[in-house]
């Protein structure tokens, strides 16, 4: 199980599950709940061939020991490799052939980024995909 974008207070008040857990709870319960998010993994090396994560890749990511060096026991910042590994999305089929990394207006943080970078990345740490769980 890895965190994800939602996985934050400002998600967690613009969705409504802080409302909720105070409503059946208290505070004391949504603390732990951050708690908990704040712990869980931000990516994952599967089977040595495959990087997941729940958004996508960062400009400012060329090797994998990069990611253990996030503090992940943060709220999640609005830009850079944290921000990125929650947040970014793929271009679009087509311009994602020839596509590097473009900005991201729609989710207000993080890029869009195309298969360039991603062959980049996956030559440069000798792996064959990476995963993503943000969206179809």
């Amino acid at each position: 199980m890895l965190r994800g974008n939602h996985e934050s207070r400002n998600m967690t008040e613009a969705f409504t599950f802080r409302l909720e857990v105070l409503e059946r709870y208290d505070a004391e319960v949504y603390d732990l709940f951050m708690e908990t998010f704040d712990a869980m993994p931000i990516s994952a090396l599967v089977a040595k061939k495959y990087l997941a994560m729940h958004g996508g890749i960062s400009p400012d990511l060329n090797k994998l020991e990069e990611i253990n060096l996030i503090d992940r026991f943060n709220e999640i910042p609005l830009d850079g490799i944290f921000c990125d590994l929650m947040w970014a999305d793929p271009m679009d089929d087509e311009a994602a052939v020839n596509g590097d990394f473009k900005e991201n207006p729609e989710r207000e943080c993080s890029n869009y980024f195309g298969k360039k970078p991603v062959k980049a990345l996956l030559k440069k740490n000798k792996l064959l995909s990476i995963f993503r769980g943000h969206q179809v």
